[in-house]
C-alpha cells in the first residue's frame, strides 16, 4: 500500500470511492464542485497497485484566531472501501496529511467528525458548540414597524455591484470574528453550486453594508444560511426583514453559536434550540502557530510541554517571554508544577478560545500551581471561537 498525491490521471477513481462510500451521489454543479477541490486540494490516496482504495483530501483554507488570520488545512471527503478498512489505511492518511500540512504552513486543520473519539485520537478537538433553531410562525419576533434600507438580489439574479459588497463586507467580519474564515471566489462559487437557489438580503445604513443574509425558501421554510451583522440595529433589521415573509412561510430555520444570548430579546425566546457539536479543531505546527499568536497581557515568562505523539516536531518545551517571542529548549529548570503540560487536543482547543486555562488543566489532569494557571489566563484571548463553514 502506497500513501501519495493523486495524478489528475486518477482523479476519476476519487470521484467513484466518494460516490460510493457516502449517502449521496454527486452530479451536475455537485460533481463539478467536487471535482474543483480535488484540483485546488493536497488530494492523498491510498493505492493498492494501480487502485485507489482510501482518500482524504486537504483543502486550502484559512482561519481567523483571535484577530490573526492563519492558513488551515481543511480535512474533508475521508473514505475507504469497506474490503480496505481494519487495515489502518486511514491512519496512515491522516500521518501523511498532518506532514503535509505542516510543508504547506498550514498551521491549523480543522475537519468535521463522523466520530468524536475517532479524530480526537488524531489530535483533533472540538471547538464550537453549534445552536441549531426553528422558530414558529407563531413566535416570530416583532421588532416594531419601521421601514429599513434594505437591497435583495440572489444567485439566479445577480446584482456584480452588491453581490461585490457583500463579499468584502463578509470578510471583513471574518477577519475580527474568533473563528471567522475569509472567503474567496472559489468559496462564493462553491456556495453557489451547492445552493444556487439562495438569495441574499443586505441592511444598509447610508452608503454602508452593516449586515447581510443568505437563505433559501423552500416549502414554507425560511432557511438562513449566513447571519452576518456588525451591530444590533442589523440584526433587528434583519429579523424584521425575515418575518415580513410571515404570509408565506410557516418557520424559520438557523444555526448561530451556543455561546450567544440568541433571542434575549425577543418577547418569545422559547423555541426550539439543539446544539450539536460538529467541528473540531488541531494545531499543526505549534512552534509556527505561537509565533503568530496575538498574546494578551503577558507578565512573566510561560512555559510549556507539548504531548503530541502524531507530529513529533511538536513535541517540545516551549517558553514564550514577555515580547510573546517563542523559543524551544531541550530541559527546563521548571518544575512540572509551574509549566503547563498539554496535550495537542486540549492546547488546540485553548487557544482558540474554547476551553478556559482552568478548564483545560482540569482535562489535562496535570498538577499545576494556582500563579500559574493566572499567568496564562491573562496571556491568552477569551473571546469564544465561531465556525461556520462546512466542507
Amino acid at each position: 500500500m502506497d500513501i501519495h498525491i493523486v495524478s489528475p490521471n486518477d482523479y476519476g477513481q476519487i470521484h467513484r470511492l466518494r460516490d460510493y462510500c457516502f449517502p449521496n451521489k454527486y452530479s451536475g454543479a455537485r460533481r463539478e464542485d467536487f471535482h474543483y477541490w480535488i484540483e485546488q486540494s493536497t488530494t492523498l490516496g491510498a493505492y493498492d497497485d494501480e487502485k485507489i482504495v482510501g482518500q482524504l483530501l486537504i483543502l486550502p483554507l484559512n482561519i481567523t484566531v483571535h484577530g490573526v488570520s492563519f492558513k488551515m488545512g481543511g480535512i474533508g471527503f475521508v473514505a475507504t472501501y469497506p474490503e480496505y478498512r481494519q487495515q489502518g489505511i486511514i491512519k496512515r492518511l491522516m500521518t501523511e496529511a498532518l506532514k503535509k500540512m505542516r510543508d504547506n504552513g498550514q498551521t491549523i486543520s480543522v475537519l468535521a467528525p463522523f466520530s468524536v473519539s475517532f479524530y480526537r485520537y488524531f489530535g483533533w478537538e472540538l471547538f464550537f458548540e453549534k445552536l441549531h433553531y426553528t422558530i414558529p410562525q407563531t413566535m416570530f419576533p416583532s421588532l416594531g414597524k419601521q421601514v429599513d434600507d434594505m437591497k435583495r438580489m440572489s444567485f439566479e439574479w445577480l446584482d456584480p455591484v452588491l453581490f461585490q459588497m457583500i463579499k468584502d463586507f463578509h470578510n471583513a467580519q471574518a477577519i475580527i470574528r474568533n473563528g471567522g474564515m475569509v472567503r474567496d471566489d472559489g468559496w462564493w462559487k462553491r456556495l453557489e453550486r451547492r445552493s444556487p437557489d439562495s438569495h441574499f438580503a443586505a441592511y444598509f445604513q447610508g452608503s454602508n453594508i452593516e449586515g447581510y443574509i443568505r437563505y433559501t425558501i423552500r416549502d414554507g421554510t425560511f432557511t438562513i444560511q449566513d447571519f452576518i451583522v456588525a451591530n444590533l440595529l442589523a440584526e433587528q433589521a434583519m429579523w424584521r426583514y425575515m418575518t415580513s415573509h410571515a404570509a408565506s412561510v410557516s418557520s424559520i430555520t438557523g444555526v448561530t453559536s451556543n455561546h450567544y444570548p440568541f433571542g434575549f430579546y425577543f418577547k418569545e425566546p422559547q423555541f426550539k434550540r439543539e446544539v450539536i457539536q460538529d467541528v473540531m479543531i488541531r494545531v499543526v505546527d505549534v512552534y509556527a502557530f505561537m509565533q503568530q499568536y496575538p498574546w494578551k497581557d503577558i507578565q512573566e515568562t510561560l512555559t510549556i510541554r507539548i504531548e503530541d505523539p502524531f507530529c513529533l516536531w511538536n513535541e517540545h518545551i516551549y517558553q514564550i517571554n514577555k515580547n510573546g517571542q517563542v523559543a524551544i529548549i531541550e530541559t527546563s529548570s521548571v518544575s512540572d508544577k509551574h509549566m503547563l503540560t498539554l496535550p495537542i487536543n486540549l492546547f488546540s482547543a485553548m487557544m482558540a478560545g474554547y476551553l478556559s486555562v482552568k478548564e483545560t488543566v482540569v482535562y489535562a489532569n496535570q498538577p499545576t500551581v494556582e500563579k500559574v494557571i493566572e499567568q496564562w489566563e491573562w496571556a491568552i484571548p477569551t473571546e469564544k471561537p465561531a465556525f461556520y463553514e462546512y466542507f
